[in-house]
């Protein structure tokens, strides 16, 4: 009985493996803290358009020894200053909007690409389950297989005892059941390997054996390219595209600032308590030619929102297509699996009839040892159709 599955009693599901392969992973936190990053941006931005007030104080004497120095005309001897100044843009409407726009952009990006991201790691962990739940499927076939043969072996022992068979129908049957605890083995050994394949894409420190549970994977009802995360990328690059112009525009915008300061400003220090002031302005610029730089940074956006138009375009072509073949390969594999229970079924009911006429020495063992020999291959190719319908699921609900 050394090949019975014996395997804890902790079960463990997809959903399992998902809920810690998301909460592991280093690339989503990456994200997350990304758009933390970019909501301290955003109170910068606020921060810039607000008053902005400095402190500056300088002290600047100017020696003159006998009438070696600088000249006082210029220098009026010294500079003492200290004052305190504040500054305000006055025009700030367009270039507020146009740099929180380019954040929110941003923050589209990063929240759809970790989007994509969680989905191709769903993919990945789904992907490495089914490759795992396959191994443990076999498991429990060739589990069943060998129970089967167990049986078959314990049932003809007394009959070659009695000389109704021969040594050598014994052995056949004890070859059979051989071959099938070599691949037991295998099983075992490949599933051992797959589930810790599984952890360590789930970020599990974890070398136990478990069962699994048979996952659970429904089948998308519809498919919309327009609320894919996949091509909604695209959408977010038009945006940028349009905020690029904006924020090329705002070069070319009046800007008009006022600015103000109250202190000490003085070239004597004697009289300085007359000295204390206050002052206030204007600042204006506007550029009127850099010769035709704007134009070119238009032909550089228009160039890039081409190239991510023909990347959608493909991406369109290859969804629909994609999404058709696996239907396809979908219903096939339903009618195969309809099939080929059929088929496992008539060998089923063919080894319960020879097992019935065993005892009478009515069957010839290499006749029944072909019946089992198909009831095996059968019930592995259910395994592996069952595994690969799963699969392509998976696939679907990759595009959903």
């Amino acid at each position: 009985m050394c090949w019975r599955l014996l395997l804890p009693a902790q079960t463990r599901t997809l959903d399992f493996y998902l809920e810690q392969g998301i909460k592991n992973s280093p690339l989503l936190k990456d994200y997350q803290t990304q758009m933390m990053s970019n909501a301290i941006d955003s109170q910068k931005v606020k921060a810039t358009f607000k008053p902005q007030v400095d402190l500056n104080g300088q002290i600047y004497y100017t020696p003159n020894i006998n009438g070696y120095g600088y000249d006082a005309v210029v220098t009026n001897g010294g500079n003492y200053q200290a004052q305190v100044g504040v500054s305000q843009q006055l025009i700030m409407k367009k270039s507020k909007k146009a740099r929180f726009e380019s954040i929110d952009i941003e923050n589209r990006y990063l929240g759809n690409q970790s989007e994509i991201s969680t989905l191709d790691l769903k993919k990945a962990i789904t992907d490495q389950y089914i490759a795992t739940y396959k191994d443990y499927s076999l498991l429990q076939s060739v589990q069943d297989v060998l129970t089967l043969l167990n049986n078959e072996e314990e049932a003809l022992k007394p009959l070659v005892q009695k000389g109704i068979y021969a040594e050598t129908d014994f052995l056949n049957v004890r070859m059979v059941k051989e071959t099938q605890l070599l691949s037991y083995r295998q099983s075992k050994m490949q599933y051992r390997t797959d589930l810790y394949t599984l952890n360590i894409l789930c970020g599990l420190d974890d070398t136990a054996l478990v069962e699994l549970s048979k996952p659970d994977i429904p089948l998308p009802a519809m498919f919309d390219p327009a609320n894919s995360v996949l091509l909604r990328q695209y959408r977010i690059d038009s945006l940028k595209f349009a905020n690029r112009k904006s924020l090329i525009d705002l070069n070319y915008q009046p800007k008009l600032s006022a600015f103000g300061d109250a202190g000490l400003w003085t070239s004597n220090l004697p009289t300085a308590y007359k000295n204390f002031g206050a002052g206030i302005g204007l600042n204006f610029s506007m550029p009127l030619y850099d010769g035709k730089q704007r134009k070119m940074e238009y032909q550089k956006i228009a160039l890039s929102s081409q190239i991510s138009h023909n990347y959608e375009l493909f991406y369109r072509r290859q969804y629909q297509q994609q999404v058709q073949q696996l239907h396809e390969t979908l219903r096939s594999t339903d009618e195969l699996i309809t099939e080929t229970n059929k088929q496992l079924e008539l060998a089923n009911q063919l080894i319960d009839a020879y097992k019935a006429q065993l005892d009478r020495g009515l069957v010839k063992i290499t006749d029944l040892v072909l019946a089992i020999n198909n009831y095996i291959n059968f019930k592995s190719s259910l395994t592996q159709t069952t595994i690969s319908r799963l699969q392509i699921i998976n696939q679907l609900n990759y595009f959903k």
